[in-house]
């Protein structure tokens, strides 16, 4: 047998396929949500039913076609930490935004657990965070209709056994028209960039193009919800598995090339 064959089965052996839920978090998956959340940019989302903090029923489209650009956020109310953290760095963006634009966008955020983010729930959360609905509105709706509205956005989520999620730390940039303009990712730490997209937007200021390593893509993921300490924490397998493939990988390339490459570099 090869010695990169013989590496490669002692891999898969030793280092087994991950369960289902560790699947959701194995960096190719990571990968494949942040693009497919890039493609949905120029994309005209749909309309859909929501019902608000208050329980008022609304279509999505009614915030199109007004002139102003519309801050798409994501939450669920029962987390404990990581989107509480979110809300509060998008409510200071958004702060820092409406002292120089004012009025002109607005802010949604939703709350993605459908079976439990009722309008109750969603005022209470909402409260933490703003003494004023206007213009910075929590909405939900029915399971379908978030479902639909989420993959329409490119948000990606997992719900774990524990009812926890696994979820992006991102907003989405959309235009009047309802066209998605630009994610806006990791606000936990950058919530800048969301003042920037709106300077974008609504100043006409030059767009300025991202360039996402594959490292920068899972960092939007690392963190998961630890049922026994009530924390979420940082997602060490994803760094494990990471590591383990690249050495795995430099092992292979080495046997298979490694001989060549050092009767190359004598010759030079």
């Amino acid at each position: 047998m090869p010695v990169y064959l013989a590496l490669l089965f002692l891999f898969l052996h030793v280092f087994p396929a991950p369960s289902f839920a560790l699947q959701q978090l194995d960096p190719v998956v990571l990968k494949a949500a942040v693009d497919n959340s890039l493609k949905a940019e120029g994309r005209k989302l749909g309309d859909y039913a929501l019902f608000d903090q208050d329980g008022d029923r609304f279509m999505l489209s009614e915030y199109f076609g007004k002139g102003k650009p519309l801050v798409l956020s994501y939450i669920y109310t029962s987390c404990p930490e990581v989107c509480p953290t979110i809300t509060m760095e998008l409510k200071r963006a958004v702060d820092g935004a409406r002292e120089k634009f004012g009025d002109r966008f607005e802010v949604l955020t939703i709350g993605f657990d459908a079976a439990n983010d009722t309008p109750e729930r969603l005022k209470r959360y909402g409260a933490s965070y703003t003494d004023s609905f206007e213009g910075f509105r929590f909405a939900s709706g029915d399971a379908e209709t978030i479902e639909k509205l989420l993959a329409d956005a490119g948000f990606f989520n997992f719900r774990q056994d524990d009812g926890s999620f696994d979820h992006m730390d991102m907003a989405t940039m959309i235009k009047p028209d309802g066209t998605v303009y630009r994610q806006v990712f990791s606000l936990r730490s950058q919530p800048q960039n969301l003042a920037m997209r709106l300077d974008e937007l609504i100043a006409g200021k030059a767009a300025v193009s991202d360039s996402l390593t594959l490292v920068d893509r899972i960092k939007f993921f690392c963190y998961r919800y630890d049922p026994q300490s009530g924390k979420y924490v940082l997602d060490y397998p994803v760094f494990v598995s990471i590591a383990l493939q690249a050495v795995i990988i430099g092992a292979i390339v080495y046997a298979v090339w490694g001989r060549r490459i050092g009767r190359w570099m004598k010759r030079k």
